[in-house]
């Protein structure tokens, strides 16, 4: 298995797990356990969200070197000269500072995190963080219509979508370019979201243009690129 592929891996079992958790929570509420599950699940989410920074980091980087390696092996004529620019390039990639916190998959990793622990109840969250809650699990990224959670980034691509299409069946938003390119060849495909419980195959006739979701994106693709802009004065600066 390709490196991001396993990075991808382990970020869905961490959701995963917390959603675990959080059914055990659940399961147990009945009984007086002076709420030292809830905080359990609360403390295991944040070291999930600590470990999957970390991944996120390993694997952008490992984009940037891969990156780094195609530039060189075209840009050079002789092993002497590869030799020469990956060494220069390599180590430019090491020393480059990434800020894992503007990387959108990050963004909607800790977001979907937050989303799968959240769900026992928002009263029970309240009462346990108080006015010391962990803002930092709070992001861009889910947009919250009633009791409906859904997020700005495709499930298949993990990149902010640009033409956003709803899965009539589920009411589930897919990108209609990643969601066309999977199920053109293929009528076997389920919904990709986590605990979907839609049973159906994805079908072109299920698929509907949402212009409230579309507004949401385009707001938050000119957010992304004032923080690309904000993280590039940063790197500068450094």
């Amino acid at each position: 298995m390709e490196f991001n592929q396993h990075v991808d891996s382990a970020l869905t079992t961490f959701v995963d797990n917390t959603k675990f958790f959080r059914e055990m929570v659940d399961v147990v509420s009945d009984f007086s356990d002076d709420g030292e599950i809830q905080k359990l699940l609360e403390k295991s989410a944040r070291l999930r969200v600590e470990h999957a920074e970390n991944l996120i980091r390993l694997k952008s980087k490992h984009q940037s070197l891969n990156q780094a390696m195609q530039q060189v092996q075209n840009s050079s004529s002789t092993i002497e000269q590869f030799e020469d620019l990956w060494k220069e390039r390599s180590e430019a990639v090491e020393h480059k500072r990434i800020n894992v916190k503007n990387i959108a998959e990050f963004k909607n990793f800790k977001k979907t995190v937050k989303s799968a622990a959240a769900q026992l109840g928002a009263e029970v969250n309240g009462q346990a963080n108080g006015a010391d809650q962990d803002e930092d699990l709070i992001i861009e990224g889910i947009e919250e219509t009633g009791s409906e959670i859904f997020s700005l980034y495709d499930p298949w691509s993990k990149a902010l979508m640009k033409n956003p299409v709803r899965n009539k069946v589920c009411g589930h938003i897919y990108d209609r370019d990643s969601v066309m390119l999977i199920i053109k060849d293929n009528i076997g495909i389920l919904c990709p979201v986590l605990g979907c419980a839609n049973e159906t195959y994805i079908q072109p006739a299920h698929l509907v243009e949402d212009a409230n979701v579309r507004q949401k994106v385009q707001r938050r693709m000119a957010e992304e690129i004032e923080d690309g802009a904000a993280s590039e004065e940063d790197e500068e600066q450094d």
